[in-house]
This record gives C-alpha cells, structure tokens and sequence, in this order.
C-alpha cells in the first residue's frame, strides 16, 4: 500500500514540534529535512535538536539529507533513532563508500536524485538500498510546484529495478497525487500540500482516499 509521509522543513524546533503535534495519531512517518547551506542554499534544524523533542519518538522518522559528506551525519541519526536515512547522490564522492558506512547503522538507507538527474545512475547501488526518493521539486524549498516528467523517471525506474520501493518528494497534493500513485510511487512525501491547510487531519484523510 501507498504511504503517505509527512515533510517538516523547519529552522524553529518549536515549529518542529507543533507541527509533529498536529499530525500525531494518524500519521505514523514524518520525513524531517536537514539541510548544510551548502548543497542547497538554506539551512535548516540541525540533526541534535530532534532528539530534545519526546514528541519525536511517537513516530518513525526518515531524515532526508540535503547535505554535504552525508556519510558525516550517520552517528547522529542512529542517536537520534531514525529510522531511515536518505542522501543525495549527486552530494556525494563516493557512492560506494557513503552505503558502506550506512551498512554500519540499524537505519534503512536511501538514495535521492534530483529532477536533472538521470535514474540510470542509481542502478549500480540497487543492491545496497532500500528506497530511491526522486525529487518532484529542486530541493531546498518546500511549496514548489511538481515537475511532471517525474512521471517518466518513475516508470523509467520501474522497468530498470522493478523490485525497488520509490519514494516522490516534491509538490505534491490532492490534484496529483493519484497520478504520483498510479504511475507506482510507493512513499509520497507531502510538505506544504498539508500543513498549508487549517485542518491537517482531514487534509490527510483526502489524500489518503486519493490512493
């Protein structure tokens, strides 16, 4: 079944945890964004302030990487209880050496690809990742609007590693979310398209319906 995940993008740990409050008790992921200023431009909450919020523990927490030497920020998402991790292949050197350190962890591990980036690079590491997140948005921002070739990048995925889960990151909302769907993305990651809403809850549930 498809799985709807929340996105925080935040500077405010106070943000953080109204937002992890509105969303407690139906949604069981949140997808939190940690950003370095230096592979996107922003910045963002740092990894260590997760763990101050108790709130934290009533979810499974994917970090999403939007960093440089990711491979650096493992230890702290392990202490933080993460449960998967995701980077950037086009952050790292070293693909390789970035999955053996992540083997190190209990954490799942994922891979994402910007919308340029074709996804006939991630198939030589299908082997050694649970998820690849393609992004629907340049990352960075959160409230941009989908890039509809993304569609063709899932299918494309699809017949080149038809066992791999995929992840859509990036503009999504009621208006495509079916499509996003249909066309086999298994985690729809969901940021401005439902906190931007006055009740979360029942923007949740229409999403939900959607699939």
């Amino acid at each position: 079944m498809e799985k709807i995940i929340p996105a925080i993008l935040t500077t405010d740990i106070a943000d953080l945890q109204h937002k992890l409050e509105k969303i407690r008790g139906f949604a069981d992921w949140v997808q939190i964004d940690i950003m370095d200023g230096k592979f996107v431009n922003n910045i963002s909450i740092v990894l260590e302030e997760i763990s101050q919020i108790e709130i934290s523990k009533d979810f499974s927490l994917e970090a999403h990487l939007m960093v440089l030497n990711p491979k650096t920020y493992f230890l702290q998402c392990q202490k933080n209880g993460i449960k998967r991790v995701i980077f950037h292949i086009e952050a790292a050197d070293n693909v390789r050496d970035v999955l053996s350190e992540a083997a190190k962890f209990d954490f799942q591990i994922g891979i994402a690809l910007n919308p340029k980036t074709p996804v006939q690079k991630i198939t030589p590491y299908a082997d050694s990742m649970d998820v690849v997140v393609l992004m629907s948005v340049n990352p960075g921002l959160q409230g941009q609007k989908f890039i509809p070739e993304t569609l063709d990048k899932i299918r494309e995925l699809k017949k080149l590693v038809p066992h791999m889960k995929i992840e859509v990151d990036g503009g999504i909302n009621l208006d495509n979310i079916k499509k996003v769907s249909d066309t086999g993305g298994d985690y729809l990651v969901v940021g401005s398209g439902l906190f931007n809403t006055d009740n979360i809850q029942e923007r949740f549930k229409e999403l939900q319906s959607k699939i």
